[in-house]
Protein backbone atom coordinates (compact mmCIF):
# COMPACT_ATOMS: atom_id res chain seq x y z
CA UNK A 1 0.00 0.00 0.00
CA UNK A 2 2.81 2.46 0.88
CA UNK A 3 4.43 1.57 -2.65
CA UNK A 4 1.38 2.96 -4.62
CA UNK A 5 1.01 5.55 -2.35
CA UNK A 6 4.39 6.60 -3.25
CA UNK A 7 4.00 6.22 -6.95
CA UNK A 8 1.33 7.88 -6.95
CA UNK A 9 2.87 10.88 -5.58
CA UNK A 10 5.64 10.33 -7.71
CA UNK A 11 3.26 10.54 -10.28
CA UNK A 12 1.52 14.08 -9.49
CA UNK A 13 4.99 15.25 -8.85
CA UNK A 14 6.39 14.31 -12.38
CA UNK A 15 2.60 15.93 -13.94
CA UNK A 16 3.49 18.94 -12.34
CA UNK A 17 7.14 19.82 -13.24
CA UNK A 18 6.39 17.97 -16.74
CA UNK A 19 3.40 20.43 -17.67
CA UNK A 20 5.37 23.62 -16.09
CA UNK A 21 8.70 22.65 -18.24
CA UNK A 22 6.78 22.34 -21.41
CA UNK A 23 4.41 25.50 -21.43
CA UNK A 24 7.31 27.26 -20.49
CA UNK A 25 9.90 26.16 -23.26
CA UNK A 26 6.88 26.92 -25.57
CA UNK A 27 6.44 30.48 -23.69
CA UNK A 28 10.30 31.06 -24.54
CA UNK A 29 9.64 30.11 -28.22
CA UNK A 30 6.61 32.29 -28.81
CA UNK A 31 8.35 35.53 -26.65
CA UNK A 32 11.38 34.72 -28.73
CA UNK A 33 9.39 35.22 -31.88
CA UNK A 34 7.64 38.48 -30.80
CA UNK A 35 10.35 40.14 -30.35
CA UNK A 36 12.14 39.10 -33.39
CA UNK A 37 8.68 40.62 -34.96
CA UNK A 38 8.88 43.52 -33.23
CA UNK A 39 13.03 44.33 -33.45
CA UNK A 40 13.40 42.96 -37.47
CA UNK A 41 9.79 42.75 -38.57
CA UNK A 42 8.06 45.68 -37.47
CA UNK A 43 11.22 47.74 -35.69
CA UNK A 44 8.50 48.88 -33.39
CA UNK A 45 10.02 47.45 -30.00
CA UNK A 46 7.50 49.03 -26.90
CA UNK A 47 7.11 49.01 -23.22
CA UNK A 48 4.62 46.48 -24.16
CA UNK A 49 7.44 43.99 -25.19
CA UNK A 50 9.55 44.96 -22.05
CA UNK A 51 6.58 43.89 -19.88
CA UNK A 52 6.13 40.42 -21.62
CA UNK A 53 9.75 40.18 -21.12
CA UNK A 54 9.96 40.37 -17.44
CA UNK A 55 6.84 37.93 -17.49
CA UNK A 56 9.21 35.22 -18.91
CA UNK A 57 11.78 36.35 -16.95
CA UNK A 58 9.84 35.87 -13.98
CA UNK A 59 8.01 32.70 -15.51
CA UNK A 60 11.69 30.98 -15.73
CA UNK A 61 12.07 31.62 -12.27
CA UNK A 62 8.81 30.42 -11.44
CA UNK A 63 9.91 27.04 -13.49
CA UNK A 64 13.44 26.49 -11.24
CA UNK A 65 11.52 27.47 -8.43
CA UNK A 66 9.20 24.29 -9.04
CA UNK A 67 12.02 22.17 -9.99
CA UNK A 68 13.33 23.34 -6.47
CA UNK A 69 10.40 21.97 -4.65
CA UNK A 70 10.22 18.61 -6.12
CA UNK A 71 13.98 18.05 -4.87
CA UNK A 72 12.26 18.58 -1.43
CA UNK A 73 9.61 16.60 -1.90
CA UNK A 74 6.34 18.54 -3.39
CA UNK A 75 3.62 16.39 -3.36
CA UNK A 76 4.54 14.05 -1.28
CA UNK A 77 2.87 13.84 2.47
CA UNK A 78 4.78 15.88 4.99
CA UNK A 79 5.16 12.88 6.77
CA UNK A 80 7.71 11.61 5.00
CA UNK A 81 9.57 15.05 5.01
CA UNK A 82 12.45 15.90 6.59
CA UNK A 83 12.28 19.43 8.67
CA UNK A 84 14.90 20.80 6.36
CA UNK A 85 12.54 19.88 3.14
CA UNK A 86 10.19 20.90 4.51
CA UNK A 87 11.52 24.56 5.07
CA UNK A 88 12.99 24.58 1.87
CA UNK A 89 9.19 24.15 0.76
CA UNK A 90 8.21 26.97 2.46
CA UNK A 91 10.72 29.19 1.53
CA UNK A 92 10.14 28.52 -2.04
CA UNK A 93 6.90 29.18 -1.27
CA UNK A 94 6.95 32.24 -0.69
CA UNK A 95 9.26 33.09 -3.71
CA UNK A 96 6.67 31.68 -5.91
CA UNK A 97 4.58 33.94 -4.40
CA UNK A 98 6.35 36.97 -5.09
CA UNK A 99 6.98 35.66 -8.69
CA UNK A 100 3.36 34.96 -9.29
CA UNK A 101 2.54 38.12 -8.73
CA UNK A 102 5.14 40.24 -10.45
CA UNK A 103 4.34 37.91 -13.65
CA UNK A 104 0.55 38.11 -13.51
CA UNK A 105 1.12 42.47 -13.31
CA UNK A 106 3.47 42.45 -16.23
CA UNK A 107 1.10 40.01 -18.70
CA UNK A 108 -2.04 42.62 -17.79
CA UNK A 109 0.46 45.94 -18.50
CA UNK A 110 1.91 44.56 -21.64
CA UNK A 111 -1.36 43.91 -22.65
CA UNK A 112 -2.57 47.35 -21.54
CA UNK A 113 0.37 48.98 -22.90
CA UNK A 114 -0.51 47.57 -26.67
CA UNK A 115 -3.95 48.66 -25.87
CA UNK A 116 -2.64 52.20 -25.92
CA UNK A 117 -0.98 51.51 -29.43
CA UNK A 118 -4.67 51.33 -30.80
CA UNK A 119 -6.00 54.31 -28.33
CA UNK A 120 -8.01 56.28 -30.73
CA UNK A 121 -10.21 57.58 -27.98
CA UNK A 122 -8.87 59.87 -25.38
CA UNK A 123 -11.76 58.17 -22.98
CA UNK A 124 -10.35 54.65 -24.07
CA UNK A 125 -6.51 56.01 -23.37
CA UNK A 126 -7.23 56.85 -19.91
CA UNK A 127 -9.14 54.08 -18.91
CA UNK A 128 -5.83 51.94 -19.70
CA UNK A 129 -3.64 54.45 -17.88
CA UNK A 130 -6.00 53.98 -14.62
CA UNK A 131 -6.04 50.05 -14.95
CA UNK A 132 -2.44 50.11 -15.43
CA UNK A 133 -1.76 52.52 -12.35
CA UNK A 134 -4.31 50.58 -10.37
CA UNK A 135 -2.81 46.54 -11.00
CA UNK A 136 0.74 48.29 -10.36
CA UNK A 137 -0.75 49.19 -6.41
CA UNK A 138 -2.42 45.97 -6.73
CA UNK A 139 0.95 44.42 -7.55
CA UNK A 140 2.48 46.03 -5.25
CA UNK A 141 0.37 45.87 -2.20
CA UNK A 142 0.31 41.70 -2.61
CA UNK A 143 4.24 41.57 -2.75
CA UNK A 144 4.30 43.81 0.87
CA UNK A 145 1.46 41.15 1.69
CA UNK A 146 3.72 38.45 1.35
CA UNK A 147 6.89 39.46 2.99
CA UNK A 148 5.04 40.52 5.88
CA UNK A 149 2.25 37.80 6.20
CA UNK A 150 4.47 36.79 9.18
CA UNK A 151 6.11 39.15 11.66
CA UNK A 152 8.60 37.77 11.92
CA UNK A 153 8.65 36.00 8.70
CA UNK A 154 10.61 33.21 9.81
CA UNK A 155 7.57 31.90 11.61
CA UNK A 156 6.19 30.80 8.20
CA UNK A 157 8.83 28.02 8.57
CA UNK A 158 8.65 27.76 11.87
CA UNK A 159 7.71 23.71 12.94
CA UNK A 160 9.13 23.93 16.10
CA UNK A 161 7.06 25.91 17.56
CA UNK A 162 10.01 27.64 19.75
CA UNK A 163 9.61 30.94 17.93
CA UNK A 164 6.54 33.23 18.50
CA UNK A 165 5.48 35.14 16.09
CA UNK A 166 1.62 36.71 14.35
CA UNK A 167 1.06 34.87 10.76
CA UNK A 168 -2.35 37.22 8.60
CA UNK A 169 -4.99 34.99 7.59
CA UNK A 170 -3.19 33.45 3.77
CA UNK A 171 -6.79 31.84 3.15
CA UNK A 172 -8.53 35.53 2.62
CA UNK A 173 -5.31 37.10 0.94
CA UNK A 174 -5.40 34.04 -1.99
CA UNK A 175 -8.96 34.16 -2.75
CA UNK A 176 -9.05 38.38 -2.48
CA UNK A 177 -6.25 38.53 -4.79
CA UNK A 178 -7.40 35.79 -7.27
CA UNK A 179 -10.69 36.72 -7.24
CA UNK A 180 -9.68 40.58 -7.86
CA UNK A 181 -7.21 39.02 -11.01
CA UNK A 182 -10.47 37.40 -12.64
CA UNK A 183 -12.40 40.84 -12.52
CA UNK A 184 -9.14 42.13 -13.67
CA UNK A 185 -9.31 39.75 -16.51
CA UNK A 186 -12.77 40.14 -17.42
CA UNK A 187 -12.44 44.13 -17.47
CA UNK A 188 -9.15 44.35 -19.54
CA UNK A 189 -11.01 41.61 -22.31
CA UNK A 190 -14.20 44.57 -22.53
CA UNK A 191 -12.27 47.39 -22.69
CA UNK A 192 -11.38 47.00 -26.39
CA UNK A 193 -14.51 46.07 -27.29
CA UNK A 194 -16.17 49.63 -28.34
CA UNK A 195 -12.84 50.46 -30.38
CA UNK A 196 -13.07 47.00 -32.37
CA UNK A 197 -16.60 47.18 -33.22
CA UNK A 198 -15.92 50.85 -34.81
CA UNK A 199 -13.05 49.68 -36.94
CA UNK A 200 -14.42 49.86 -40.67
CA UNK A 201 -13.84 46.92 -41.86
CA UNK A 202 -15.30 43.66 -44.15
CA UNK A 203 -17.55 41.16 -41.28
CA UNK A 204 -15.28 38.59 -41.91
CA UNK A 205 -11.97 40.13 -40.79
CA UNK A 206 -13.75 42.30 -38.10
CA UNK A 207 -14.91 38.74 -36.46
CA UNK A 208 -11.17 37.83 -36.69
CA UNK A 209 -9.51 40.34 -35.04
CA UNK A 210 -12.22 39.95 -32.05
CA UNK A 211 -11.39 36.70 -31.78
CA UNK A 212 -7.56 37.56 -31.54
CA UNK A 213 -8.66 39.88 -28.24
CA UNK A 214 -10.36 37.59 -26.85
CA UNK A 215 -7.90 34.61 -26.81
CA UNK A 216 -7.34 36.09 -22.99
CA UNK A 217 -11.24 34.03 -22.20
CA UNK A 218 -8.38 31.05 -22.08
CA UNK A 219 -5.90 32.40 -19.43
CA UNK A 220 -8.98 33.63 -17.24
CA UNK A 221 -10.64 30.15 -17.39
CA UNK A 222 -7.44 28.94 -16.16
CA UNK A 223 -7.39 31.41 -13.08
CA UNK A 224 -11.09 30.35 -11.93
CA UNK A 225 -10.48 26.78 -12.20
CA UNK A 226 -6.79 27.90 -9.72
CA UNK A 227 -9.00 29.56 -7.44
CA UNK A 228 -10.79 25.93 -6.89
CA UNK A 229 -6.95 24.47 -6.37
CA UNK A 230 -6.37 27.77 -3.77
CA UNK A 231 -9.52 25.79 -2.20
CA UNK A 232 -8.08 22.91 -1.71
CA UNK A 233 -4.60 24.32 -0.85
CA UNK A 234 -5.40 26.13 2.20
CA UNK A 235 -8.08 23.86 3.46
CA UNK A 236 -5.77 20.82 3.42
CA UNK A 237 -4.70 19.10 6.74
CA UNK A 238 -1.54 18.33 4.32
CA UNK A 239 -0.48 20.98 2.53
CA UNK A 240 2.72 19.56 1.47
CA UNK A 241 0.74 16.83 0.01
CA UNK A 242 -1.58 18.91 -1.97
CA UNK A 243 0.53 21.70 -3.66
CA UNK A 244 0.71 20.13 -6.29
CA UNK A 245 -2.59 21.24 -7.86
CA UNK A 246 -1.77 25.22 -7.15
CA UNK A 247 1.12 24.81 -8.63
CA UNK A 248 0.25 23.22 -12.18
CA UNK A 249 -2.70 25.93 -12.39
CA UNK A 250 -0.85 28.96 -12.08
CA UNK A 251 2.07 27.71 -14.70
CA UNK A 252 -1.01 27.18 -16.60
CA UNK A 253 -2.37 30.24 -16.06
CA UNK A 254 0.99 32.58 -16.38
CA UNK A 255 1.77 30.53 -19.66
CA UNK A 256 -1.54 30.84 -21.32
CA UNK A 257 -1.51 34.82 -20.61
CA UNK A 258 1.91 34.71 -21.73
CA UNK A 259 1.16 33.44 -25.49
CA UNK A 260 -2.32 35.34 -25.88
CA UNK A 261 -0.94 38.16 -24.96
CA UNK A 262 1.98 37.53 -27.69
CA UNK A 263 0.33 36.37 -30.21
CA UNK A 264 -1.09 39.50 -32.06
CA UNK A 265 2.76 40.69 -32.32
CA UNK A 266 3.69 37.42 -33.66
CA UNK A 267 1.28 37.09 -36.54
CA UNK A 268 3.63 39.78 -37.96
CA UNK A 269 5.65 37.07 -39.34
CA UNK A 270 3.35 35.20 -40.79
CA UNK A 271 2.51 37.96 -42.68
CA UNK A 272 5.56 38.22 -43.57
CA UNK A 273 6.13 34.79 -44.40
CA UNK A 274 3.30 34.75 -46.61
CA UNK A 275 4.46 38.06 -48.45
CA UNK A 276 7.60 36.18 -49.48
CA UNK A 277 5.76 33.48 -50.71
CA UNK A 278 3.95 35.33 -52.74
CA UNK A 279 0.51 34.26 -51.47
CA UNK A 280 -0.35 37.94 -50.60
CA UNK A 281 -0.42 41.10 -53.49
CA UNK A 282 1.15 42.93 -50.81
CA UNK A 283 3.99 43.35 -48.49
CA UNK A 284 4.11 43.57 -45.23
CA UNK A 285 4.38 47.19 -44.08
CA UNK A 286 4.39 49.04 -40.15
CA UNK A 287 5.40 52.06 -39.46
CA UNK A 288 4.31 53.83 -36.13
CA UNK A 289 5.88 56.46 -33.44
CA UNK A 290 7.74 53.50 -31.69
CA UNK A 291 6.10 53.97 -28.05
CA UNK A 292 2.84 52.50 -26.69
CA UNK A 293 0.53 55.02 -25.54
CA UNK A 294 2.42 58.41 -26.76
CA UNK A 295 0.77 61.24 -24.40
CA UNK A 296 -0.11 64.48 -25.94
CA UNK A 297 -1.11 63.13 -29.70
CA UNK A 298 -3.77 64.60 -32.01
CA UNK A 299 -6.96 62.74 -32.27
CA UNK A 300 -5.82 62.27 -36.08
CA UNK A 301 -2.40 60.65 -34.82
CA UNK A 302 -4.23 58.58 -32.59
CA UNK A 303 -6.33 57.27 -35.27
CA UNK A 304 -3.31 56.97 -37.60
CA UNK A 305 -1.39 55.01 -34.50
CA UNK A 306 -4.71 52.77 -34.25
CA UNK A 307 -3.82 52.21 -37.76
CA UNK A 308 -0.16 50.89 -37.80
CA UNK A 309 -1.07 49.00 -34.43
CA UNK A 310 -3.46 47.47 -36.10
CA UNK A 311 -1.69 46.27 -39.48
CA UNK A 312 0.11 43.53 -36.93
CA UNK A 313 -3.02 41.67 -37.48
CA UNK A 314 -2.43 41.47 -41.44
CA UNK A 315 -5.27 43.99 -41.74
CA UNK A 316 -3.25 46.31 -43.61
CA UNK A 317 -5.98 48.70 -43.88
CA UNK A 318 -7.57 48.48 -41.22
CA UNK A 319 -8.26 51.45 -39.02
CA UNK A 320 -10.75 53.66 -36.88
CA UNK A 321 -11.65 56.56 -38.44
CA UNK A 322 -11.64 59.55 -36.48
CA UNK A 323 -14.69 62.37 -36.95
CA UNK A 324 -11.73 64.61 -37.73
CA UNK A 325 -10.00 62.24 -40.26
CA UNK A 326 -13.49 61.90 -41.74
CA UNK A 327 -14.34 65.38 -42.36
CA UNK A 328 -10.45 65.54 -43.77
CA UNK A 329 -11.24 62.92 -46.21
CA UNK A 330 -14.59 64.62 -46.98
CA UNK A 331 -12.83 67.86 -48.22
CA UNK A 332 -9.84 65.86 -50.10
CA UNK A 333 -12.57 64.29 -51.98
CA UNK A 334 -14.10 67.31 -52.62
CA UNK A 335 -10.65 69.61 -53.68
CA UNK A 336 -9.74 66.17 -56.11
CA UNK A 337 -12.97 66.15 -57.81
CA UNK A 338 -12.40 70.23 -58.40
CA UNK A 339 -9.07 69.31 -60.13
CA UNK A 340 -10.57 67.29 -62.33
CA UNK A 341 -13.34 69.25 -63.16
CA UNK A 342 -10.56 71.53 -63.77
CA UNK A 343 -8.33 69.32 -66.28
CA UNK A 344 -11.66 68.51 -67.75
CA UNK A 345 -12.05 72.44 -68.44
CA UNK A 346 -9.07 73.28 -70.07
CA UNK A 347 -9.19 70.02 -72.20
CA UNK A 348 -12.12 71.44 -73.78
CA UNK A 349 -11.00 75.00 -73.97
CA UNK A 350 -7.96 73.61 -75.80
CA UNK A 351 -10.00 71.55 -78.33
CA UNK A 352 -11.80 74.35 -78.78
CA UNK A 353 -8.84 76.24 -79.56
CA UNK A 354 -7.49 74.31 -82.06
CA UNK A 355 -10.68 73.96 -84.12
CA UNK A 356 -10.70 78.06 -84.81
CA UNK A 357 -7.52 78.04 -85.66
CA UNK A 358 -8.27 75.27 -88.41
CA UNK A 359 -11.30 77.24 -89.51
CA UNK A 360 -9.06 80.49 -89.76
CA UNK A 361 -6.54 78.42 -91.90
CA UNK A 362 -9.23 76.88 -94.07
Amino acid sequence: MATLNVEHEQARQDTCTGVATAMTVVSIIIVCMRTYARTIVVRCFGIDDWMMLVALLFTIGYLIAIWILRDNGMGFSGSTLSLEQMTNIVKTTLAIEIMYYIVIFTIKASILFFYLRIAAEKMFTRACQITIAVLGVFCGVCVICCLTQCIPIRDMWNFTGVLEGKCINTTALFYFTSSFNILADIWILALPIKTLMSIQRPKGEKIALIVIFSLGVFSCIASIVRLHSIRIYTESKDPFYDSVPINVWSMIEINIGILCASMPAVKAIFVQVEARTGSRSTGYQYHSHGKSGTLGETPSNRSQGSLHALEEFGLKSMHVESPLEHRRMVAKKKASDMDLDSVRTGSQEEIIHIRRDTDTQV
